[in-house]
């Protein structure tokens, strides 16, 4: 049963189905590639689809304990040498985008939560190549999730950390209504980071 669609240029449903509330996301391209063709990939085999890679690393998280949705299924229709996809993982219960926690609660504590989650996944080199206050959600019970994990991989270097907090802060940049709560949280954030989880 459909429940809802998120809003944005991702495409994603809510959806309940035996008991479990899924999210079904339709992978989009994006960027310039998106001009030529918004949801059509090149063909490359079944085990280097991007559903394929997603579920694969979400399910090695999961192993190693980390917040991330359950993986169920993925989707992929061939049309010669491009193919379309979708994920179905799980959708979090009662849980929030960091954007929306933060807007309503600026406290040192949960800045500091989300650096040592963020520098968690980072020592178990895993990157994920968008990480923005859209991508982490807090739960009822104040833990710090992970989701889209798209192109992410469990070998990131130095380089692609760094840069991966670098995605976070100017994704925080772009939302007017947090730059109070950034300008006091953000130093927070990189001091629990800097600690280790």
């Amino acid at each position: 049963m459909l429940e809802g669609q998120a809003a944005g240029r991702a495409q994603a449903y809510f959806l309940r189905a035996q008991g479990k509330r899924l999210v079904l996301r339709h992978y989009r391209r994006g960027g310039l590639p998106r001009h030529l063709s918004d949801d059509r990939f090149i063909w490359a085999g079944l085990s280097r689809s991007r559903p394929w890679r997603e579920l694969a690393v979400m399910a090695r998280l999961r192993e190693m304990n980390f917040f991330v949705p359950v993986p169920y299924s993925g989707r992929v229709q061939r049309q010669g040498m491009t193919y379309t996809a979708d994920i179905i993982t799980e959708r979090i219960p009662g849980a929030r985008s960091m954007a929306d926690r933060v807007a309503e609660d600026a406290s040192a504590a949960i800045w500091g939560k989300i650096g040592r989650v963020v520098r968690g996944f980072h020592n178990a080199n895993a990157h994920h190549p968008d990480l923005n206050v859209r991508n982490i959600l807090i739960d009822e019970s104040d833990h710090v999730w992970l989701i889209d994990w798209d192109r992410g991989h469990l070998h990131a270097n130095a380089r692609q950390k760094t840069r991966s907090l670098a995605r976070l802060r100017r994704s925080l940049d772009h939302e007017p209504g947090l730059a109070k709560a950034t300008d006091r949280g953000w130093p927070r954030l990189l001091e629990a980071y800097d600690s280790g989880p």
